[in-house]
This record gives structure tokens, C-alpha cells and sequence, in this order.
């Protein structure tokens, strides 16, 4: 008796899947879509980026990409386009979105329904308009992480400023291959070997540069109104982690920090204690054109002047804050006036030093605003093989709480000064002069109190 009852009800409880209508399912669970790889990223971004995207940023912006891969793929084709009745409703709105992908592919054969998919991934990754936030499709993807084995180079540092731009040529490295055949700052990197890399993350475009010693690579590049092609031979040279120096007919000390890698950290340790035990009445911690690197050398170099404090927090998509303070290994006794320069392409872990120096009052920022690019990025696999690199968490300033990652964010200086095209070094740089005028009021305010106070 008891197995002829619960048969029955079984049957009841299965056919009830099947009572719910096909609107509501697609208003309540993930879609019966052919387009995996675009929902699974639609799905990680939606639940798992820090700035909690709505559909319709996600949507628009992968249309937006689709359209512009169709143009690519067949010139001149019609394709259905128009606003999409979008209601916010998570699923619904990406079974609406899957419906377009579909008449897409059906008005334009002649589209790879492949491309336009990881088109869709791409476009969705750029509306969030940050630069933790991108996708990689399965060949760049098998790079990403990976220790380049030992390679030669031209000799520049490059970066991207934004998910839209082309790669910016930083710093040239007096001596190199590069420097010696004309490339600039400020320089954009349109083509390696003829190849356009306007799309590609800054690691990918340096993969394409470096090379074995002698062999030549074809470098073509923006210029204001120019566009310049150079052909370079590749060479082996030696990077520095810093450099430092007195400068000229002052007692005012320059650190240059070009990147935080390696124990870049315990070198500035050095630097800071040489200038010091050479007279250095003044710091200036120079971070112009410093892409960041490891969070480790953010925090440490940022100690190296900060006693103690929270440098910068760390905020998650639940809005809990937690605090990055400072590594009392690496403080240096050192009461010296201090200006960090910095400028737009100040990124990532130099923003942390920037950011942490001014927020404690160890020093004051002078240059231009920095490249709102700090976060922290978490890859996750997609279906295709592909990876989609998602900010999970942003960096917020430890004394105003304002976000620091995004367009127009990032570390507005005390006092902005801009720099002419191609400055170096002392001659014509507006923004060297700006900080030695400032640590020479400094130190002479110092001075004079020092003074008042022995006489009194």
C-alpha cells in the first residue's frame, strides 16, 4: 500500500516542472541559450563585479560590439537593430538579448557565430569602463599569468589607459633600441609587425615587442597627427628598480620607481637611507609613468614613510571595508619634506603609494591626476576556453572615502601642474620644477624655525 501511494505523488511532483509557464521561467532562471560562453560572463559580471552592473549596461554594451564585429566580418550588411524592451529582470532581459543574437546570425550568414559571441563577452567587459574588468579569448588566454622565458626588447614601458585606448608609449630607457631610433613618450603603438594591437591588453602588445636578441620588430606608431613606422633590432639591457640622485645645485633627493616588481621595495629602503646619509634635506618619491605591479611593493615603498595607518581600503560588492595599513618593518625614522609626483599614467600600485602617503600627512602630491586604475581583478573560465577578468573589490582613499578605480578618478595632486609633451628630466619638466620649488619653501620654513627655536 505504501508504494502505490508515493508513486502517484511522484508523478504529480515531476509534471509540475512543466507547469510553470515558459514567460516565468525566463524571468526566473539562467536561459536555454546556445550562447553559453555569453552567459556565463553576463551571469560572473552581474553577480560578481564589484559595481554591480544592471542588465542594460551589459546588453548595450555587447550589442554595441556585435554590431561593430559584423561590420568587420561583412561590410555593409542589415542586421536587425533599436532598443531592446529591456525590463531589469536578469534573465528575461538576456533571453531577449539571445533572441537578437539569433536574428543576427539568421540576417547575416556570412557572420561567425563564434566571433560575434566572444564579441558579445568583449563588449560587455568594456561597459563597465574599467580596466580590471576584460575578456581574453582562448589564444590570448593561454598567455595570461604565464612567466615569459628570458626575451630581448626595445626598451620602452607601455600602458593602456583606458579599455578603449591604444597602448601609450610611457618611458623610453635612455640607451635602448627604442630610444635610440626615435620612439617617444606619449608615442601610441598602433601595429607590431604590421599586425593592428589597438584591442590588446598592455602585456599582450610587450609579448609582441619582445623578441630574440638581434631580430627586428616593425613598430608602428600615432604621433599627434603622424603616423610613424620604426623598425628596431632587439637587444638585451638591463632595467633598473630605481634610480636615484641629489639633484643639481640643491640638497633635494630623487627616487624613481618605473615599476613595483622584484624587491623594487627594499631598494627604495636603500635609496632613502643613501640620499639621507648624503645630506638630502628633501624627498621627492618619483612616480610618473609607474604602471603599479605587485600590491606587496605598493605597500611596503608607502611604509617606507608611513609610521603607521591604513593606507587605502579595500571595499567588496557588499560595501565591507577592509583596511590595507602599512608594514612597520619597512618605516624609516625620517621627517624630511616629501612630494610624490605623479601623472596620468600613474596606475594601480603607485596610486596605492600616492594615496596612503597623502592620506597619513607623511608628504603631498604634485603632478597630474593619476589613471583611476587600482582594484583587484579575479579571472574566471568561460565555456569557450576563454578567461573574463573581473574587478571583485575597489581601492577607496583611507581619509575621504572616495573611490579611486574608474574614469576621472584616481588621485587628484595637491597641486596640479601639467607637462609638456616629451619633457625630461630637469630641463623643461614643469612638474620636477614644481616640487623642488615647493621642498625648497620647505625646508626654508624649516630652517627658520629651527632657528627661533635655538634662539629662544
Amino acid at each position: 500500500m505504501r508504494l502505490r501511494t508515493l508513486i502517484p505523488l511522484l508523478a504529480i511532483l515531476l509534471s509540475g516542472c512543466s507547469l510553470v509557464p515558459a514567460e516565468l521561467q525566463r524571468e526566473l532562471l539562467p536561459s536555454n541559450t546556445s550562447y553559453k560562453t555569453a552567459e556565463a560572463a553576463y551571469q560572473v559580471l552581474i553577480e560578481r563585479h564589484v559595481d554591480k552592473p544592471s542588465s542594460q549596461t551589459l546588453i548595450e554594451g555587447a550589442l554595441t560590439s556585435i554590431q561593430t564585429e559584423v561590420n568587420k566580418e561583412a561590410p555593409g550588411a542589415t542586421f536587425p537593430t533599436g532598443a531592446l524592451p529591456l525590463t531589469g529582470s536578469t534573465w528575461s532581459d538576456f533571453a531577449k538579448f539571445s533572441d537578437r543574437m539569433d536574428a543576427v546570425i539568421a540576417a547575416v550568414p556570412k557572420a561567425d557565430k563564434t566571433l560575434v559571441e566572444r564579441a558579445a563577452v568583449d563588449g560587455m567587459a568594456k561597459a563597465m569602463n574599467e580596466c580590471h574588468t576584460y575578456y581574453l579569448d582562448p589564444t590570448r588566454a593561454k598567455t595570461f599569468n604565464q612567466p615569459q622565458p628570458p626575451v630581448s626588447g626595445i626598451g620602452v614601458t607601455i600602458n593602456k589607459p583606458a579599455p578603449t585606448d591604444p597602448i601609450e608609449v610611457i618611458n623610453v630607457i635612455a640607451g635602448t633600441p627604442a630610444d635610440k631610433a626615435g620612439i617617444k613618450i606619449g608615442d601610441k603603438i598602433m601595429t607590431v609587425d604590421g599586425v593592428e594591437v589597438t584591442d590588446l591588453q598592455t602585456e599582450e602588445v610587450a609579448n609582441k615587442v619582445r623578441g630574440a636578441e638581434g631580430s627586428q620588430v616593425v613598430i608602428g606608431v600615432q604621433r599627434g597627427a603622424q603616423n610613424l613606422t620604426f623598425t628596431i633590432t632587439r637587444a638585451r639591457f638591463s632595467v633598473p628598480l630605481e634610480t636615484d640622485k641629489l639633484l643639481p645645485d640643491t640638497s633635494i633627493g630623487q627616487i624613481v620607481v618605473p615599476q613595483l616588481v622584484g624587491p623594487v621595495a627594499d631598494e627604495v629602503s636603500n635609496a632613502v637611507k643613501r640620499l639621507g646619509a648624503s645630506g638630502a634635506s628633501a624627498l621627492i618619491l618619483d612616480l610618473r609613468g609607474d604602471p603599479g605591479g605587485d600590491l606587496s611593493a605598493a605597500v611596503d615603498i608607502a611604509s617606507i614613510f608611513v609610521r603607521q595607518g591604513t593606507l587605502v581600503y579595500q571595499t567588496g560588492r557588499d560595501g565591507n571595508r577592509t583596511p590595507l595599513d602599512v608594514n612597520k618593518r619597512f618605516y624609516i625614522a625620517n621627517p624630511k619634506p616629501l612630494v610624490v609626483l605623479v601623472n596620468k599614467n600613474s596606475a594601480s600600485g603607485a596610486e596605492i603609494i600616492a594615496a596612503g602617503i597623502r592620506a597619513n600627512d607623511a608628504g603631498v602630491v604634485i603632478g597630474q591626476q593619476t589613471a583611476g586604475c587600482v582594484g583587484t581583478g579575479q579571472p574566471r573560465d568561460l565555456p569557450d576556453g576563454g578567461l573574463l577578468l573581473v574587478t571583485i573589490t575597489k581601492i577607496q582613499d583611507a581619509k575621504t572615502g572616495a573611490d579611486l578605480n574608474g574614469p576621472g578618478r584616481g588621485i587628484v595632486p595637491d597641486q596640479v601642474v601639467d607637462q609638456p609633451t616629451g619633457a625630461a628630466g630637469t630641463t623643461g619638466d614643469a612638474q620636477l620644477s614644481a616640487a623642488v620649488a615647493y621642498l625648497k619653501t620647505k625646508v626654508a620654513r624649516s630652517s627658520a624655525t629651527d632657528l627661533l627655536l635655538a634662539a629662544a
